[in-house]
């Protein structure tokens, strides 16, 4: 059964069907979420408030796409909205709150490989750029339906991405000049170092 099947008896009122739509959706929903915010907790609480928000609205929907962008939109919106109040909060509260992401930032990249060089890499670019290749990469979302959650264009939304793997590109590329050099640097002056016999 696929999601066109699932919205259509909920809003017959076959409430059983959420569960699997809700089970199908919500880890990339968490995963979005917690990119954006960098909290467990938070992203826990916006997950489960979009799917809130979604089932307060089941009713009106109509499916004009994807379920998953109508979910990554208010998704989006929650996060927004979240990080806008984050702003207005005070420098102590921020400091507390990194505080917390630092910890269980480095637990979540002990666990995952690569994770350390995904987030460096994403932090190379400005934010709407990630955003974009934060969707098509690690959420594995198309162009058109990232296009219909970030309310960017199509081939805008190509563009930026493109770019963004350029971005990416080059900066691999230097990174390995750099240690290539380094290592050579390193081989050269340890040839020129006396032998010193014990």
């Amino acid at each position: 059964m696929d999601e066109v099947e699932w919205i259509r008896r909920i809003q017959e009122g076959e409430t059983q069907y959420l569960t699997p739509l809700i089970e199908h959706y919500y880890p990339g929903i968490q995963k979005y979420c917690y990119y954006r915010v960098r909290s467990e907790e938070e992203a826990k609480d916006l997950t489960q408030e979009t799917f809130y928000r979604f089932c307060r609205s089941v009713d009106k929907y109509r499916h004009a796409g994807k379920c998953l962008a109508y979910l990554y939109t208010i998704a989006r919106n929650l996060c927004n909205d979240y990080l806008q109040k984050r702003r207005s909060l005070s420098w102590e509260q921020v400091q507390e709150t990194e505080k917390v992401y630092t910890r269980q930032t480095s637990s979540i990249e002990e666990q995952v490989e690569g994770a350390q060089l995904v987030t460096e890499l994403l932090l190379l670019l400005p934010e709407e750029q990630r955003e974009m290749v934060f969707m098509r990469y690690c959420l594995d979302m198309t162009f058109r339906d990232i296009a219909r959650v970030t309310g960017v264009n199509v081939c805008m939304v190509q563009y930026r991405v493109n770019r963004g793997l350029v971005v990416f590109r080059n900066y691999l590329e230097g990174s390995e000049i750099v240690e290539k050099k380094t290592a050579e640097f390193h081989h050269n002056y340890t040839k020129k170092l006396p032998f010193i016999s014990r």
